[in-house]
């Protein structure tokens, strides 16, 4: 049974009634500009840092914790990375598909029509421009952090931060490969000494393929075992069966990456925890090295398209995670029971990117 809320049909029918009021010029222009005011204007009012005409910056909650209880995000548990010295942020405020479970803004949320430009038309920011200014936006961040000022937070792990960025985390929000010059991101991040991570839905196959420089770890979500699932769960605003394929064509293309790959599933209780064979047969086909189950987390605006009944349990995810971890042949081996995701490995590719190095550092 798919979990919509109460609240999320009443916000549909809301949303519907906007668009269908708005004038043929006016609904044209905002479906093929990117990021139109209204939408860059509630970006702001919701703490988004504006790094670029179309970027974004925004400290996750396990930056805040890392820095005040060491409090540390599963990402480092499972690979090592330093949360206090995270940035997570995206190059485009854009995507094209509008996830039912994406605690994200998506323009429908506030009566917009979706995004359908010309991606070719699109004033890209530079990419030298736009690494430069998430990591200043970075360290004003953390230097409203300051323990002279905020006493909960905790002097070595602030000092430690305004050592500057080690990892850039592409995973804000919107689709990360939308933008052309995403390799030349990577090797800028590269080579001012970061690892980096993109997460992708994988509609963009093309652009993963023709990268000169990849990800230190490369994540692509998957939230369906077949087009159905897929569709009811990612609600694309595009041709939803082209991006379906385009997915398909990702997983055939990810062996022949040179790099390390992640294949994520956002488990929705009562929407895609369904057909595990299924899942094992994309699997199958991907060859990821790491397999992470990830419950999905009734916050945000997903609130206003899912029930909380949506939210699966660690027990729910231990039980998919094993299953999946029968029919693959992975193992699973760790799990976050605060962040609800547990980790399957393929026993081969090296666990950790960085060592653990934080002391007394909390699950």
């Amino acid at each position: 049974m798919f979990l919509y809320s109460s609240l999320g049909l009443v916000h549909i029918i809301a949303q519907l009634y906007v668009v269908v009021r708005m004038g043929v010029e006016e609904k044209k222009f905002l479906m093929e500009t990117p990021l139109p005011p209204p939408l860059l204007e509630t970006f702001r009012r919701m703490g988004y840092h504006l790094v670029g005409r179309l970027a974004g910056y925004k400290p996750c909650y396990y930056f805040k914790t890392a820095l005040t209880d060491r409090i540390m995000c599963y990402k480092y548990w499972f690979y090592g990375i330093p949360t206090h010295r995270c940035i997570q942020w995206t190059p485009i405020l854009e995507c094209n598909l509008s996830c039912v479970f994406c605690w994200r803004l998506h323009r429908a949320d506030i009566g917009l029509p979706p995004f359908r430009g010309d991606l070719k038309k699109v004033p890209w920011d530079d990419p030298e421009e736009l690494i430069e200014n998430v990591i200043q936006a970075y360290f004003r961040v953390v230097k409203g952090y300051d323990p002279k000022y905020r006493e909960k937070t905790d002097p070595e792990m602030w000092k430690e931060s305004m050592l500057g960025p080690k990892h850039l985390a592409t995973s804000l929000d919107g689709e990360p490969t939308m933008y052309p010059y995403i390799d030349d991101l990577m090797d800028i991040a590269k080579n001012r000494g970061m690892t980096t991570f993109i997460v992708s839905n994988g509609t963009f196959p093309k652009t993963l393929e023709n990268m000169h420089t990849l990800p230190t770890q490369l994540y692509i979500s998957l939230v369906g075992p077949d087009y159905q699932v897929w569709a009811r769960a990612t609600r694309p605003v595009w041709n939803a069966k082209d991006q379906w394929n385009a997915l398909l064509k990702t997983l055939e293309l990810l062996p022949s990456l040179e790099t390390r790959v992640v294949i994520r599933i956002t488990a929705v209780k009562g929407l895609n925890m369904v057909n595990p064979e299924g899942y094992a047969k994309l699997l199958e086909i991907a060859q990821p090295d790491f397999i992470e189950i990830k419950g999905y987390t009734w916050v945000g605006r997903s609130r206003e398209r899912l029930s909380r009944d949506a939210q699966p349990s660690m027990s729910d995810i231990d039980a998919f995670a094993k299953r999946l971890a029968d029919l693959t042949g992975y193992r699973y081996i760790d799990k976050v029971e605060r962040a609800r995701i547990a980790l399957l490995w393929n026993e081969e590719t090296p666990l950790r990117i960085h060592p653990l190095t934080v002391k007394n550092a909390k699950r």
